[in-house]
This record gives structure tokens, sequence and C-alpha cells, in this order.
């Protein structure tokens, strides 16, 4: 069994903090304030998000990962899983994984667009400028850049953000930091 974070009440507060901060202010990488240790398949950050939100009460699709990691995240968590990306309420993209179809998960309703679905999407790291994000969190439209993305994956984005107010969030991983993606912000290339 693998050890979770070192002060669990409190490092998961202070990790949900940083998600909140990171929604509110998208495509601004920020580095979370506790990382447990790493789980075999899952980078150390994509592991503190899941110890955070992850509950009996949510479903999460994973990836086929080591069963340890699975029982790790069960222990700790309370972890329900999904069968399928598009009955999740988190789903796992992994370094080198397809992104799932966006249109297939949870988009949310008209009268409560917040029972979507949200992505934790690992990638390589942050920074050489891809994109230039604008909309609702932003003083003036934001540079930003991830390596590691699924292929297609900001074409699919501008679909995703089209069906606003439904769709689904992200949320970007990197081996120590993240940056929120809400289905709110309007990607341009170049």
């Amino acid at each position: 069994m693998f050890t979770a974070f070192a002060r669990p009440v409190d490092d998961a507060q202070r990790t949900f903090r940083a998600v909140l901060a990171a929604m509110a202010e998208p495509l601004l990488p920020r580095a979370l304030p506790a990382l447990p240790p790493a789980l075999p398949g899952l980078k150390a950050a994509t592991a503190a998000l899941l110890y955070t939100l992850a509950d009996q009460d949510v479903g999460v699709w994973l990836p086929a990962l080591p069963d340890e990691t699975v029982a790790s995240l069960r222990f700790h968590t309370g972890l329900r899983l999904a069968g399928r990306p598009e009955d999740a309420d988190f789903i796992v993209v992994a370094e080198n994984m397809p992104l799932p179809e966006l249109p297939s998960l949870k988009a949310g309703s008209a009268e409560y667009p917040d029972r979507s679905a949200t992505l934790l999407i690992e990638t390589d790291g942050f920074g050489e400028d891809q994109v230039e994000g604008s909309g609702p969190g932003f003083a003036a439209p934001r540079r930003f850049g991830a390596a590691g993305l699924p292929a297609g994956f900001w074409t699919e984005w501008r679909r995703n953000h089209a069906r606003f107010p439904l769709g689904v969030d992200a949320m970007l991983i990197s081996d120590t930091h993240i940056a929120g993606l809400p289905r709110s912000v309007r990607i341009r290339e170049g």
C-alpha cells in the first residue's frame, strides 16, 4: 500500500484551494502545495488531485493501472470506479493516451451545467506557447503551451467550448504543476 499525503487533511485542503485557483485563473500554471509519493502509472500531481477530489460519491475512470495503484486510491479515498469514460465524473488521461470523445462525456444539462465531467490530463510540462486563451478569469488574453497533449487536443477543445454552457472541464497536469481549463475558455491557435 502506498502512502498518500503526509498530512492528509491539510494537504488535501491546500490542494483543493490550488485547484479552485487554477480554474479561476485558467491556463496559468501553478505549483501544487503538496505532493504525495508518485503512484505507479500516474504522476505525483495526478495522484494529489485524485487523493483530493475522489471519494465514494463520484465516479472516476482510470486507464489500465497497476493493481497496487488502484488499491491505494481506493483505500485513501473510497474511490468508485466508472466502467466507461461516459459514466465518469473524473476521467484520467495519462501520458500518451488518446483523448476520449468529448461529446460522449457528461456535459451537464441546461438546469445543471455543473453536472459535467472533468478531464485530468497528464502532460510533459508547460512551456512553449501554442495557443491564446481568453474569456472569464482572464484580465487579458493569455498565451499558453503544454507539451505532450493528445493529438488534436486544441481543435477538440474549441468544439467543446462551442457547446458552452454545457461541455466538460479539464485540469492539465505536469509533474508538479496544474493549469485549469474550464469549458468557458476561448482558444485561438497560433
